[in-house]
């Protein structure tokens, strides 16, 4: 806005919300007037560092600034007439609200440990719940179990990741930790009430519905994965031959989570495998080209969001100059023009040198206020941006999770093999046993017994394969759903993500604009009036006359 000249008519189209609509854009239109007069006391004004905006990446990746309460106090009045508004147009069939985080005393703690639980809040229009309006109470380590399950139970689909674990424990109760992690939990499970299966799933259901200590509901505990150490309990009886290690059909459809071992390591043997000699699916998977090649265009978009995110940020930062720069030097010409007004009059009200001094103090403070008001603007136009921008960090961070859903189809894959070869090799034994029994006279009985025990392992890896075949094609599936709805999700809030910036952009412009044309027209009137205090004083000085 700062290096083209301005067109004569600039106009814009109104808007429900002003692209600049906040208290400090508002200020630095409205409480900062251009006159000639000003007040003496400029110290007790508000300092320039108390006005900084928050950093680019504080504003896109928790939503709220660097000072979440001196915001919300700052912001409440405007944001709840927004979200109102918001509200209004669209109804949500799933609201969560994520508040109140309370610090409570862990069970059975003999050194008092504490951990935090957050009041979450549901309004919902869906049949799947019991209740329209539920409120519990939930710690993190419930919103990892969560995600664990929603992993387990939708493989395939885009999951939003949750917020990551803390690594520092100093952290964890602090309150500005706590607030940013209650900014980032209500974000997540925003983003799961809008997708249109999670939304549904059992899983979030019981998480949002269940009252009381949620690890004592036996559903709940029946989603959770076995784990390496149900693994390490199972390897010794497989390895004894007490307990089968081929897959049921209900682990077939699921992803190895450590509780069979043995299979964990075949898996592993086959995806090396695959790797190493380029070993192909058996043909009865058949290859989708389409989903190859959507795997690659995610990757390319991760690689193009995190540049664009780069920039992003870059651009941040020289708004942030660019305000820096305006309010130091506005502030610089006040002070100036202060100490110039006091130097004027000392030189003598009507002196010469007092009224040439006085025009210098009126013209700085003039323009030093008019800096200051752009640097407001700036600050202001440089917060909604990065609002607007957000977008791209949104997606740059579900872009491990749509990449994940993708490689799901692979791992299903590796699953449909290992259970191929692993049926080839014990029907290739059965074979082998059956001419050996051949040969012999009156047949072997132990050769007989081991062929009917591979019998029994055929019939478990047949239906295992089967499942696993069903798995793949729906996994398969939910990739091509999930790829077109984020296409379609995607071109949404891009298109409204570049109408926002560009709204900011006009908005800061357009007001850019009435700034120095105030400042025009300032200067003019100021001209003006000395020309005609001028001519005045030629036509009433008899001196000037005769002469």
């Amino acid at each position: 806005p700062f290096g083209e000249e301005p067109s004569q008519n600039i106009t814009l189209e109104p808007a429900d919300i002003d692209p600049l609509g906040d208290k400090m854009a508002s200020a630095g239109l409205d409480d900062v007037p251009f006159e000639a007069s000003h007040s003496s006391n400029f110290d007790s004004a508000p300092s320039y560092n108390d006005l900084a905006p928050p950093s680019y990446d504080d504003t896109v990746t928790f939503d709220s600034p660097a000072e979440p309460q001196a915001a919300a106090e700052e912001t409440k009045e405007e944001e709840s007439a927004a979200v109102e508004e918001k509200k209004e147009k669209e109804p949500s069939a799933l609201d969560i609200t994520v508040s109140d985080p309370m610090k409570q005393p862990e069970k059975d703690s003999l050194i008092g440990s504490t951990f935090v639980s957050y009041k979450i809040e549901t309004v919902t229009s869906l049949p799947e719940f019991k209740n329209k309006e539920i409120t519990v109470r939930r710690r993190f380590k419930e919103f990892v179990a969560l995600a664990e399950r929603l992993h387990k139970s939708h493989r395939g689909y885009f999951i939003p990741p949750r917020p990551d674990k803390n690594v520092v424990e100093g952290k964890l109760h602090s309150t500005e930790f706590i607030e940013v992690r209650r900014v980032a939990l209500q974000k997540y499970l925003q983003k799961l009430s809008r997708h249109p299966v999670l939304s549904r799933s059992r899983e979030l259901q019981i998480f949002l519905e269940w009252e009381g200590d949620i690890s004592s509901c036996g559903e709940w505990k029946e989603m959770a994965n076995g784990g390496w150490k149900a693994g390490l309990t199972n390897l010794p009886k497989q390895l004894m031959g007490n307990e089968s290690s081929i897959p049921t059909t209900a682990e077939a459809q699921s992803k190895g989570d450590g509780r069979n071992l043995i299979r964990g390591f075949k898996e592993f043997r086959q995806k090396f495998k695959n790797k190493v000699s380029n070993d192909k699916a058996p043909s009865e998977l058949e290859s989708n080209d389409e989903l190859l090649e959507e795997k690659k265009n995610v990757k390319e978009l991760q690689a193009v969001l995190a540049e664009a995110s780069a920039e992003a940020e870059h651009m941040i930062k020289r708004m942030e100059k660019v305000a820096d720069a305006f309010g130091d030097f506005g502030l610089s010409a006040i002070k100036t023009s202060k100490f110039e007004e006091e130097e004027g009059c000392r030189n003598g009200k009507y002196s010469e040198s007092g009224e040439h001094i006085r025009q210098v103090s009126q013209h700085l403070k003039g323009t030093g206020t008019q800096c200051v008001r752009m640097s407001r603007l700036v600050r202001s136009a440089t917060e909604n941006t990065a609002a607007q921008l957000s977008s791209i960090h949104d997606y740059l961070g579900l872009m491990p999770a749509a990449l994940t859903a993708l490689r799901e189809r692979d791992q299903a894959r590796v699953t449909h093999q290992t259970l191929s070869n692993e049926l080839k090799s014990k029907q290739l034994q059965v074979v082998k046993l059956e001419e050996k029994e051949a040969k012999k006279f009156g047949g072997d009985k132990g050769k007989t017994r081991k062929v009917h025990e591979l019998g029994q392992d055929i019939d478990a890896l047949e239906k295992a394969k089967e499942a696993s075949n069903k798995e793949f094609e729906r996994i398969q599936e939910r990739n091509i759903e999930e790829l077109a709805r984020f296409a379609k999700e995607k071109e949404v809030d891009f298109s409204s993500m570049l109408l926002g910036f560009a709204k900011v952009q006009a908005a800061l412009y357009e007001r850019s604009v009435k700034v120095w044309r105030d400042v025009e027209a300032a200067v003019k009137e100021a001209g003006q009036a000395k020309q005609e205090e001028e001519e005045e004083l030629t036509t009433n000085n008899p001196i000037a006359y005769d002469s």
